[in-house]
């Protein structure tokens, strides 16, 4: 399998991209900054752009490999792991981000994978996301309101809608939405059923185990057109 990878350099995205290379899948990740992913290796392709630009995104699709003596295969799954960035992780600080930035780039990701025919796509978003804000205690849904983190939900509500208006388009999708991330290496994933019915107030998932799971469902089938919440 050949997956791209948007978001490659954010703490979850290069554990994805390890993970990827480690089960032995061709990787290309799209990255303003390359550097940030070091240097290019056997089965990753790093290619300079943002996915704001549906043009970079577009060179992505089609970049040959960096390896001259290597053929690469057709991309045929996407993962993101895009975030809106704040100032810092406080629930508090200010956005850094432009407005609806996770939609707008997941626009742009799926106009491209129409175009090249790609089906497959696997978004990391966070629990309390979508239908899994009933299920998140009322404490935390006051810090949500009442903090930044309430315009991050905005925009992955948006990207909820965007997504799952184009399954009528044969776009198999899987929104995974862990609980809060936490840097402990432990692997192992729970996975909440109800989108998330009992889940803890200190629940919490390592971002090892998320990446796991993000590849788990890529190269299987079991959660496509489905939001499951995961804990560690």
């Amino acid at each position: 399998m050949h997956v791209l990878v948007i978001g490659g350099t954010g703490r979850t995205g290069k554990l994805v991209i390890e993970e990827l290379l480690s089960r032995g899948h061709e990787v290309t990740a799209l990255a303003r900054n390359p550097q940030a992913l070091g240097d290019p290796r056997q089965k990753l392709n790093i290619v300079q752009g943002t996915p704001t630009k549906r043009s970079d995104i577009r060179s992505a699709f089609t970049s040959p490999s960096p390896s001259p003596n290597a053929k690469s295969h057709p991309i045929s799954a996407v993962i993101s792991t895009l975030s809106a960035p704040r100032a810092s992780d406080s629930p508090f600080a200010a956005s850094i981000s432009p407005p609806n930035l996770m939609t707008d780039c997941t626009r742009n990701i799926l106009s491209a994978m129409s175009e090249f025919s790609v089906r497959k796509i696997v978004i990391m978003q966070a629990f309390g996301v979508g239908e899994s804000w009933g299920n998140m205690n009322c404490m935390l849904q006051l810090l949500m309101r009442k903090s930044n983190m309430i315009l991050q939900y905005e925009d992955h509500g948006g990207v909820e809608g965007v997504v799952k208006g184009e399954k009528g388009r044969g776009v198999e999708y899987v929104l995974v939405r862990p609980c809060r991330l936490v840097e402990f290496e432990e692997g192992k994933v729970k996975v909440w059923a109800e989108h998330g019915k009992g889940v803890p107030l200190m629940a919490s998932a390592s971002r090892v185990g998320v990446a796991g799971f993000l590849v788990d469902a890529v190269e299987r089938s079991e959660w496509n057109g489905m939001e499951p919440v995961i804990s560690t």
